[in-house]
Formats: C-alpha cells, structure tokens, sequence
C-alpha cells in the first residue's frame, strides 16, 4: 500500500534520495504502524515531534491505511 509522508523543519534530512522538497510516497506492507515508518526513515523516535494522519494527531502504535497521508513536524512553541 502507498502512504504519502510529508517531513517538516529539520525532519526533511531524513528524507529518502530523489524526494519532494518535503515529501514522499512510501510502498508499505499492511499493518504498519508509525513507528515502523520512522525506522524506515531512520529517525529516531526519542526526537520529540509531532504526528498527524490526514491532519489528526496520531501516536507511533498507530496503523496507518492505504492513501493516508503521515506529517511529521517539530513541537511548536511561541508566546
């Protein structure tokens, strides 16, 4: 199943070879969950950041549908 994963602020040097300037599509098995995708891109889940699929927050044990759309983003701050 194809899964599009948009990186976001410095996650975009984890993006694979020959993709967008902040995203691309994944060929997934069924069944995979975030986290899998995350240690597919190598980025290490200690890093904090935020998860959206299809722009609803999201955990790493969740698994993700054909077509969705992951977003990976840095925590947000302001004031």
């Amino acid at each position: 199943m194809k899964v599009e994963v948009k990186l976001f602020a410095n996650f975009r040097e984890y993006l694979p070879p020959g993709s967008d300037k902040y995203a691309c599509w994944l060929e997934l098995e069924e069944g995979t969950t975030i986290g899998q995708v995350l240690m597919k891109l190598k980025i290490p889940e200690s890093v904090p950041m935020i998860l959206l699929v299809n722009g609803m927050h999201s955990k790493v044990e969740d698994v993700l549908q054909l077509g969705e759309v992951l977003s990976v983003f840095p925590p947000v701050a302001g004031g």
